[in-house]
């Protein structure tokens, strides 16, 4: 574990990500994995873009413990488990074990919202909603220390059923994150026909906004667009501090990337907690208002 500078750290995150072999795993290897536990969840903290000492929340990554290849990263597993018809049984793992996670930090004290990302697809199954909704009862998590995050091509495919689903889970208080905003074409009318309670920049256009006054001056725009909407923003992918500053400079309200710190297990998040003065903001709403805007048909 080592200081950055006097208010940035890095936390190890146990062993090194391996890269991809040409001989890569297949759909079989996928499916013993997920029956023999190899997969396992890394955890990334989002902090106060205005304090980097303060730690909102976490986003769970999946991470897979091959027996040959070393860990491999959702960049492998993901393509692999799609076309494998597993991006269900991945992400059932992913959301019930992010959320057993939370309830044994919570038991420990530690209150952190914690982050999926949803499958593309997952949000189509009319059965979702309500199976995740047994998956936070069982573990007694209220449904506001989750949060989903959905890419933007996923929103916009089947918008009928994907409004419907949405609203179901924003209604039962799960927060909704519109991920990689800004990668490629992104569209404004997400962000008011949907019931988004965050909007995750992505790291290209932060990367950008540190160096190109134009792609700032849209990074602003965003913001403030979001703020309007009482959508809460957060740059991801901050990996320097001018990142970072660019960030705040924007008005962005949550942090997220290695410069702050790397995904690591549970364990290594409990020990940067305990020895680098991070604390913990407590009972932070998972968006800028209570009463979230009903999103516009």
């Amino acid at each position: 574990m080592t200081k950055t500078s006097s208010h940035v750290v890095t936390v190890g995150a146990g062993p090194a990500l391996q890269a991809e072999r040409s001989a890569s795993p297949k759909a079989a290897d996928l499916r013993r994995a997920i029956h023999e536990h190899e997969l396992t969840l890394y955890y990334q903290p989002k902090f106060d873009c205005a304090d980097e000492r303060t730690l909102l929340g976490v986003e769970a990554l999946i991470r897979w413990n091959h027996p040959q290849m070393g860990v491999l990263s959702p960049g492998c597993i993901l393509p692999l488990a799609r076309d494998a018809n597993l991006l269900t049984e991945v992400t059932d793992f992913t959301l019930t074990e992010a959320i057993r996670q939370h309830a044994a930090w919570r038991d420990q004290g530690i209150d952190l919202p914690v982050a999926v990302n949803l499958a593309p697809g997952l949000i189509r199954d009319t059965g979702f909603p309500e199976r995740l909704l047994n998956g936070l009862r069982q573990f007694d998590v209220p449904p506001s220390r989750l949060m989903l995050e959905l890419k933007e091509t996923e929103s916009v495919s089947d918008r009928e059923l994907c409004v419907d689903a949405l609203e179901r889970l924003r209604g039962a208080g799960i927060g909704l994150a519109l991920d990689d905003y800004g990668a490629g074409v992104s569209s404004i009318t997400e962000l008011y026909k949907l019931p988004f309670t965050e909007v995750k920049i992505d790291r290209e256009l932060v990367l950008d906004a540190a160096h190109n006054t134009r792609a700032r001056l849209v990074l602003r725009s965003i913001v403030r667009l979001a703020h309007a909407l009482s959508i809460d923003v957060t740059a991801e992918g901050v990996e320097t501090r001018s990142d970072l500053l660019s960030a705040m400079a924007a008005g962005c309200d949550w942090v997220q990337g290695a410069l702050l710190c790397e995904p690591t297990l549970p364990s290594g998040l409990e020990r940067f907690l305990r020895n680098d003065g991070v604390r913990v903001e407590r009972n932070r709403p998972l968006n800028r208002s209570v009463e979230q805007p009903p999103a516009a048909h």
